[in-house]
C-alpha cells in the first residue's frame, strides 16, 4: 500500500479497480466542489474541538489546524480532487498529509469516520442554500406584489379551463401567486430550523472514547442545538426528503405561474408581455417572440419532482446505508443551486413583464363573467332557488348566443319571458338589481367574504402580504448575520490554536 491510498487503512492492499473508480468514486469526488466549504468547516470544527479538549498535543494541533486553514483558502473548484483516492474526504486528507505530514494529519479522523465530515458538510450546505432559495422566492413574491399593488383595483377576468369565469381585480388575481410563494418561504424557514441541529460528534454511530463536546461542536458550526441521538444524527435522511419536497412544491408553484403567463402572453390573450431579455427569437420564423424563460421555469419543476421520487426510491433499503448519501451528497446541493437560480429568474421575469390591465378588463366585460351574479339576483329577488335560477339564466344565455346577441344587454322582461315559456313560472326581476349585476366592476367590488375581490379585502391582503415579506426578510438577515458570526468565530479559534 502506498501513501496515496490512506483511506484503505491496513486492511486493503493497493488502490481501487479502475471500474470502481469510474462507476463509484468519480461520482463521489464530483460532489467535492459542491461540499468543499462545508467539509472544510467540519474538519476545522473537529480539530478545534479535539485541541480544546486536550486530546491532541498543542504542536500537533497547531500543525493540523494550520494545514486545514491552508486548505480552507483553496476554492472548491480549484482543489485537486482525485477520483482514484476515493471520495472527497480522501482527496482532502491526501493533500493535508502532503502539507503537514502524517503525524499531524492522522489526527483528523480521531473520534469520527469520514462519513461524519460529509454529514456535517451536507447539512451546512443545505442550510446555506435553503436560505438562499428562501430569499429568491421572497424576491419573486415581492415582484408580483408590486404589480398587484399598482393594479390593485383594476377590473380583470378570472379564468378556469381557460374560460372567463368571474369578475375580479388584477390585484386579487396576482395575489393568488404571492400567497403560495409566501407559504413556500415559510416551509423553507421551518426546514432551515431542522437543518440547524448539529450532527457532529457522533463518533461513528454510538459515540466514542474521545472527549468531544457535541455542544461545543454545534456552537463552532453555528448550530442552535443537537440531533439528540447520534445514530440518528449519522443516518437521518427525512430532513433532506422534506427539503427536496419543499423545493419541488415551490418549483411547481412557479411552473403553474409560468404556464398561466405563457397562455396570457399568447397573441390570443395578449395580457402579459415579457421583457426582451427574458424572451427568445425563433431561428426560423422572424415574427416570433417566444417567452423562453417561462419554459425554463416549467422544466425545473419536473426535474425537482424527479429528484424527490428518485431519492425516496433510493431510501427503500435498511436504515444505515452509504448509498443513501451517495445520492444526497450530490442531488441536494445541485437541486438547491438550480432551484435558486430558477427562482431568481422567475422574480426577474415578473419584475420585467408588462401587464395590460385593459385587456383583462375587456375579457371580464366580453366574457359575461357576471353570470353567477345575475343568477344570484334571480335567486334573491325573483323567489327562485339557486338551481332553478342557474338553469333559467342558462336558457337565456343559450337563446342570446344562438341569435348572436350581446349577453350584457339581458333585460328583466326577457328573463321573465323565458321563465314563463320554458319553466312555466311567472317571475318579477328587479331591473335595478339586474343592472348592477350586469356590471362586472360592481360585482367584483361587492363581494362579502374575507379574502374576496372587494376593495377593502384586497387592500388588507396586500398589507398582510407586505408585512409577511418584511418579517421573512428580517429573519433571513438575522440568520445570515448569525451564521457569518459563527463561521468567523470558528476561524478565529482555529487561527489561535494554529499559532
Amino acid at each position: 500500500m502506498t501513501s496515496r491510498y490512506l483511506g484503505a487503512g491496513g486492511r486493503l492492499t493497493g488502490g481501487p479497480a479502475r471500474e470502481l473508480v469510474d462507476a463509484g468514486y468519480a461520482a463521489e469526488v464530483a460532489h467535492g466542489p459542491l461540499l468543499a466549504r462545508g467539509l472544510s468547516l467540519a474538519d476545522l470544527a473537529h480539530a478545534v474541538a479535539l485541541a480544546e479538549a486536550g486530546e491532541i498535543s498543542a504542536d500537533r494541533a497547531g500543525a493540523l489546524i494550520s494545514g486545514l486553514l491552508e486548505l480552507h483558502a483553496v476554492p472548491g473548484d480549484q482543489f485537486p480532487w482525485e477520483a482514484e483516492l476515493g471520495d472527497a474526504f480522501n482527496s482532502r486528507e491526501h493533500v493535508l498529509t502532503d502539507r503537514v505530514g502524517p503525524d499531524a494529519a492522522g489526527w483528523l479522523s480521531a473520534g469520527r469516520p469520514r462519513r461524519e465530515a460529509f454529514r456535517v458538510a451536507l447539512r451546512l450546505n443545505a442550510r446555506w442554500q435553503a436560505r438562499g432559495l428562501h430569499d429568491a422566492i421572497l424576491d419573486f413574491a415581492r415582484a408580483m406584489l408590486g404589480h398587484a399593488e399598482r393594479l390593485a383595483h383594476e377590473l380583470a377576468a378570472d379564468y378556469t379551463y381557460l374560460q372567463p369565469a368571474q369578475p375580479t381585480t388584477v390585484g386579487h388575481l396576482l395575489l393568488s401567486y404571492v400567497h403560495p410563494a409566501l407559504r413556500d418561504a415559510a416551509r423553507l424557514r421551518r426546514i432551515h430550523g431542522t437543518l440547524d441541529l448539529s450532527v457532529a460528534g457522533a463518533g461513528g454511530s454510538a459515540g466514542s472514547r474521545w472527549a468531544l463536546d457535541r455542544s461545543r461542536l454545534a456552537e463552532l458550526l453555528g448550530c442552535s442545538d443537537l440531533v439528540p441521538h447520534v445514530r440518528d444524527a449519522m443516518w437521518q435522511t427525512d430532513v433532506y426528503v422534506e427539503l427536496l419536497s419543499a423545493v419541488a412544491i415551490a418549483a411547481t408553484h412557479q411552473s403553474q405561474m409560468a404556464q398561466d403567463f405563457e397562455i396570457l402572453a399568447s397573441q390570443e390573450f395578449a395580457v402579459v408581455s415579457l421583457a426582451d431579455r427574458h424572451s427568445r427569437a425563433s431561428a426560423l420564423m422572424p415574427q416570433k417572440r417566444n417567452p423562453y424563460a417561462l419554459a425554463v421555469i416549467r422544466e425545473a419543476a419536473g426535474a425537482a419532482a424527479g429528484d424527490v421520487a428518485a431519492t425516496l426510491t433510493t431510501l427503500h433499503t435498511g436504515s444505515a446505508r452509504t448509498d443513501h448519501f451517495h445520492g444526497l451528497n450530490g442531488v441536494v446541493p445541485r437541486r438547491l443551486h438550480h432551484a435558486t437560480a430558477v427562482a431568481r429568474l422567475a422574480a426577474e421575469v415578473v419584475e420585467g413583464m408588462a401587464i395590460d390591465a385593459e385587456r383583462l378588463a375587456e375579457a371580464a366585460r366580453a366574457g359575461f363573467t357576471v353570470a353567477a351574479d345575475v343568477a344570484d339576483v334571480l335567486a334573491k329577488s325573483a323567489g327562485l332557488d339557486y338551481r332553478r335560477a342557474h338553469k333559467l339564466l342558462g336558457l337565456v344565455v343559450r337563446r342570446r348566443s344562438d341569435k348572436g346577441l350581446p349577453l350584457d344587454e339581458i333585460s328583466s322582461q326577457e328573463i321573465a319571458a323565458v321563465a314563463a315559456e320554458q319553466l312555466k313560472m311567472e317571475i318579477d326581476v328587479d331591473p335595478g338589481a339586474l343592472a348592477a349585476a350586469l356590471d362586472p366592476a360592481a360585482c367584483a367590488a361587492e363581494r362579502l367574504q374575507e379574502g374576496s375581490s372587494a376593495p377593502d379585502q384586497v387592500d388588507r391582503l396586500l398589507a398582510e402580504s407586505s408585512s409577511t415579506l418584511a418579517e421573512a426578510g428580517e429573519w433571513s438577515n438575522r440568520e445570515r448575520a448569525r451564521l457569518e458570526s459563527a463561521e468567523q468565530a470558528l476561524l478565529t479559534a482555529a487561527k489561535r490554536l494554529s499559532a
